[in-house]
């Protein structure tokens, strides 16, 4: 009995053994495996790396072939080069030149767009002055001047930019110097010479041109021509015992206005060109210079 169990000891320790041995031959082969897999790949690698370095070293020894056959291969290769570099330099400076006139451009209409935001198109202006009148063919005696001196006062609208449209109203008194021939005869109707002031409502409208102007045309030196719409409104008590009935209703003048604008200052000279006779008995077309000093706003 004994001898039986000492056997069946003897016999799985052998088993045990065994299987100790054979894990461990196990791990060994599949650590040689491993490791046999790392040599083939690296020298598959090596292999592979050798392949390119040749490929590369032809390459070399093929490019130095030809440079020896024709040594001018690369002079030709820098000269194409330099010329794609010059005409790329050439082609920058084209664009640089053409983008800094679009952008010039594009300033001046920036700046041409802000002028006209900010240009003052309408302008109202009140002003008043003094006038001096006399007769178609009259000889004004400088010494008598003073006694066909009148006035005015006005308003007006201008519209518009460079060339702008005005029209207004003015109130003017106009003293004009009349003479009547007597018959010679003693006793009789005698010479008579005399001023009869009178009252009238102009209203006159004018296209003209700033000859020159500020930006927001505020301050211009203008010229414009029109015609004027003049109506009597009174006649005071005279020697040629005249009134508004002696007169006619209307009358067309033409405009001739010269005028210096400073800012909200204005000056201007005006001269009226009458085109029909003020009285029937003709020769009485009337023609006034006048100077106005204003105000704009």
């Amino acid at each position: 009995m004994k001898t039986f169990s000492k056997t069946g000891l003897v016999l799985a320790g052998l088993c045990s053994a065994t299987l100790a041995l054979g894990q461990q031959y196990n791990s060994y082969d599949d650590r040689y495996n491993d490791r046999s897999d790392r040599m083939r790949d690296q020298r598959r690698y090596d292999r592979q790396s050798d392949r390119d370095r040749e490929r590369v070293l032809d390459e070399r020894r093929e490019y130095n072939r030809r440079n020896d056959e024709n040594p001018r291969y690369d002079n030709r290769y820098e000269d194409r080069y330099d010329d794609n570099r010059r005409f790329s330099e050439e082609d920058l400076s084209k664009a640089y030149d053409e983008g800094f006139e679009d952008g010039m451009r594009n300033q001046e209409v920036t700046e041409r767009q802000e002028r006209r935001e900010k240009y003052k198109h309408f302008t109202f202006g009140i002003y008043a002055g003094a006038n001096s009148t006399r007769f178609e063919g009259e000889n004004v005696d400088n010494k008598k001047l003073t006694g066909r001196l009148g006035y005015q006062l006005g308003f007006f609208v201008r519209g518009g930019g460079r060339v702008y449209g005005q029209i207004g109203a003015e109130y003017l008194t106009s003293s004009s110097e009349f003479y009547r021939a007597g018959d010679g005869q003693v006793g009789s109707v005698s010479d008579i010479t005399a001023n009869i002031d009178q009252r009238y409502l102009h209203v006159p409208a004018y296209i003209g041109v700033k000859l020159a102007q500020s930006d927001r045309g505020v301050s211009a030196v203008r010229l414009a021509v029109g015609a004027e719409y003049a109506t009597p409104l009174s006649t005071d008590k005279n020697d040629f015992n005249l009134g508004n009935a002696d007169f006619q209703a209307a009358t067309i003048n033409g405009l001739v206005n010269l005028g210096f604008d400073a800012g909200p200052i204005m000056l201007s000279f005006v001269y009226h060109h009458g085109f029909a006779d003020v009285l029937s008995s003709g020769n009485s077309q009337r023609r006034i210079l006048g100077v106005n000093l204003g105000v704009k706003f």
